[in-house]
């Protein structure tokens, strides 16, 4: 590959990138990705995680680039194979809406669809597509491959390198949230773990030469869902932007029917400053004034505090009880009127994002596998590293947060109604 230029990347050196990338690059709904914070929020409790979805992005082009190397130079993968996987990874966030997954939710309820749905539709039907098309590459191809889901010539661990269980997008997300944030415990050596990535019958497996590093990544993880993605106070600031976002989505240009072009428009400053004419309308309806004071007190940095907190851990998450929606309303309900205050002072925070397993539960088994080159075996991870089988569960959190004024009512009726009420008794099934 001949490669036109570099830019410097506090995590990874100079990342080099072709003409190819560079034209894609530059056009605008890779460079909304610059006005995309990383980690949404989070910056109210680690003022320096204002990192964006962009120098992610080229992060993960860069690992999937030495992936694809390493791959190349094995037999795996041809020449040609190499800029395809790096432009899916350059690729795999640009769908992200305003405040990376802070969005997720109000973008699901009104379009139906994930930020993956859009990242295809975008590839597929913006000039991102038609400069891939004039390259010679198959935008289709791209758009599937970017999100984990295709396969790329009849094989299926391409595209585990860009969405899988030890993929080039968590290898790099870990060490640049662990570098912003100012927390240690994210640092992974992705140099041994590419190295040690190792197809086999068209798993993507890794070598057990890299084990050790392949625990220090789940380690990582956990640590960081705990420390940073799942901190009670990085939560508080995340639940307040859902709901400030959900009730203004109609005016912000959440529709069913949103076009390409109004939904690139929604970067994090055009939103928040879209939102500070909105909460000055002093006549809108209660959810919207309800809104209107939330967003005011993130400006002045008067977060939702904690009031109840449950922790425990599940081998299998699907079914939970508490994801459903009418669980969470009629629980909160409950809390709000044993508190005695306003039901939209209440909230029930289930976080929904996996620590362990690696893999979704939907595709099989979740276990990554490991292969032993000298005998020519591949076996389950967990059969081989007892501290991988003790962390391979998720972390799930239950949480209700209430404004300051409120807070010790609501921490005395939340944990009568958690502790005595039976949760099936809510659904009417």
């Amino acid at each position: 590959m001949k490669f036109f230029s570099e830019i410097m990347d506090p995590v990874h050196g100079y990342i080099q990138f072709t003409d190819v990338e560079k034209s894609i690059i530059d056009t605008e709904p890779v460079q909304r990705l610059h006005r995309l914070k990383q980690l949404g929020t989070a910056y109210y409790t680690y003022p320096s995680a204002v990192h964006s979805r962009f120098s992610h992005v080229t992060g993960a082009m860069s690992l999937a680039g030495l992936a694809a190397d390493r791959l190349c130079a094995a037999g795996y993968l041809e020449e040609d194979d190499i800029q395809i996987l790096r432009l899916s990874a350059l690729l795999h966030d640009l769908g992200h809406g305003p405040f990376s997954h802070s969005s997720e939710r109000v973008l699901r309820q009104t379009t139906g669809l994930t930020h993956e749905d859009m990242g295809t539709r975008l590839i597929s039907s913006t000039e991102v597509g038609d400069r891939i098309s004039a390259a010679g590459f198959d935008k289709g191809t791209i758009s599937k491959l970017a999100v984990g889901k295709s396969e790329y010539k009849g094989k299926l661990f391409p595209a585990k390198i860009i969405a899988g269980q030890v993929d080039v997008d968590k290898m790099d997300f870990l060490n640049r949230d662990s570098h912003f944030s100012g927390v240690p415990y994210g640092r992974v050596d992705h140099f041994r773990l590419i190295d040690g990535f190792s197809p086999v019958d068209d798993n993507l497996t890794i070598n057990a030469n890299a084990l050790y590093a392949l625990e220090q990544f789940i380690i990582a993880r956990y640590e960081m869902f705990k420390a940073v993605y799942y901190h009670r106070t990085v939560r508080a600031s995340e639940i307040m932007l859902d709901a400030i976002l959900r009730a203004y989505a109609t005016d912000l240009g959440f529709t069913k029917d949103m076009s390409n072009e109004t939904y690139l428009e929604l970067d994090d400053g055009s939103v928040w400053g879209r939102l500070r004419v909105l909460s000055g309308d002093s006549k809108s309806e209660k959810e919207k004034r309800d809104a209107s004071e939330l967003y005011k007190m993130m400006n002045r940095r008067e977060l939702l505090k904690p009031c109840y907190e449950a922790v425990h851990h599940e081998s299998n998450p699907q079914g939970r009880i508490l994801e459903d929606a009418r669980v969470l309303q009629a629980l909160s309900e409950s809390v709000s009127t044993r508190a005695n205050v306003d039901a939209s002072q209440v909230f029930i925070d289930t976080p929904t994002l996996p620590t362990m397993p690696l893999g979704p539960f939907d595709k099989g088994s979740a276990d990554i596998m490991i292969y032993t080159e000298k005998t020519g075996e591949v076996e389950r991870l967990s059969r081989l590293s007892p501290l991988a089988n003790a962390l391979s569960q998720y972390v799930a959190l239950v949480r209700v947060y209430s404004l300051p004024s409120a807070r010790r009512a609501v921490s005395e009726a939340a944990s009568v109604v958690f502790k005595r009420e039976l949760i099936a008794e809510k659904v009417s099934y």
